[in-house]
C-alpha cells in the first residue's frame, strides 16, 4: 500500500508524517523505517523507528532509493512500514516524472506487504493521476 501526504511547502506535511510514524509504533506489528534527506528530525522520531538520512547514505536517484529500500527489506523481513519525507528531493525528479518510481514502489509493496507513506509538496489539483490514486482527499 502507498499513501501520500500532500500539500504546499510549509503546510505541515513533515509534522504529519512524523506523528503518523510515531503513532504506528503502538498499533502496528512490524519494524518501521523513516527516511528523510536531513537529520533535522532525528530527535522527533521515537527510538523504536529506524531513522535514515538519505544524504548520509548517498541516496541521490530513483534507482538509489529503490535499491536502498529493497536492500533494507532483504536484510530485515520484518519491516512493514516506510515513511519517506521528501522523496522528490531525494531522487531529484519533478513530480510528473515519478511514474516509474511509484510503479516500482507498488510492486515492492505487493511483494513484501510493506506500506509506504510519502510526503509530496504539491496541491491535490496539481498532482498527476498516477499519484492521486494514493491520496485521501
Amino acid at each position: 500500500m502507498i499513501e501520500i501526504i500532500y500539500g504546499a511547502k510549509g503546510s505541515g506535511k513533515t509534522k504529519t508524517i512524523i506523528e503518523k510514524a510515531n503513532g504506528s509504533i503502538a498499533k502496528e506489528l512490524g519494524d518501521i523505517v523513516f527516511i528523510a534527506d536531513t537529520s533535522r528530525y532525528i530527535h522527533d522520531i521515537k527510538y523504536q523507528i529506524r531513522f535514515t538520512n538519505s544524504k548520509e547514505s548517498k541516496i541521490a536517484s530513483e534507482d538509489g532509493l529503490i535499491g536502498f529500500i529493497q536492500g533494507m527489506l532483504e536484510a530485515n523481513y520484518d519491516i512493514r512500514f516506510f515513511f519517506i519525507d521528501g522523496a522528490t528531493r531525494m531522487i531529484g525528479k519533478p513530480i510528473p516524472e515519478m511514474g516509474e518510481f511509484f510503479t516500482r514502489l507498488e510492486q515492492i509493496s505487493q511483494k513484501t506487504e510493506a506500506t509506504f507513506t510519502l510526503t509530496i509538496s504539491c496541491d491535490y489539483d496539481e498532482l498527476p493521476d498516477f499519484i492521486k490514486k494514493y491520496c485521501k482527499e
